[in-house]
């Protein structure tokens, strides 16, 4: 055993004498590691009812080479409300939704808005994700 890194346990439990079981995160044992942290702006345009219309997207390059584990939340519409990707930002007048979602491959992660409603006006959404790094596959 090491004398240094971290180890988080779990409520109610002693770091210093608890089991690995016990432990929420202890960095001697194989576990994902956070790669990449960061947020950014996705232009959603204007929703007119049209193929095509009512969407953002953007693609963030990550520089690994096998599609890597991530995790996704947006800032859709609503001001002060983060949503999961595939969840629906229902919001707004009734029938009408946002909805964030999300995939990795082996040189980017993708995220898209999509909008359906009423002739819903242009807006920026914001995309908050994590990448994950498996040190078993570099």
């Amino acid at each position: 055993m090491t004398d240094y890194g971290y180890k988080i346990s779990k409520p109610g439990f002693d770091i210093k004498t608890c089991d690995v079981k016990d432990q929420v995160l202890n960095s001697e044992k194989n576990s994902l590691k956070i790669w990449m942290t960061e947020s950014v702006n996705i232009s959603v345009s204007a929703y007119t009812g049209f193929e095509g219309t009512g969407v953002g997207d953007v693609n963030v390059a990550h520089s690994l080479e096998y599609a890597p584990f991530y995790l996704c939340y947006f800032k859709l519409k609503h001001p002060s409300k983060l949503w999961l990707q595939d969840s629906l930002d229902t919001s707004m007048l009734p029938g009408n939704y946002i909805t964030g979602s999300a995939y990795s491959n082996s040189t980017n992660l993708h995220l898209h808005v999509g909008v359906n409603g009423d002739n819903l006006d242009a807006f920026t959404a914001v995309g908050y994700y994590l990448i994950f790094i498996d040190k078993a596959m570099t």
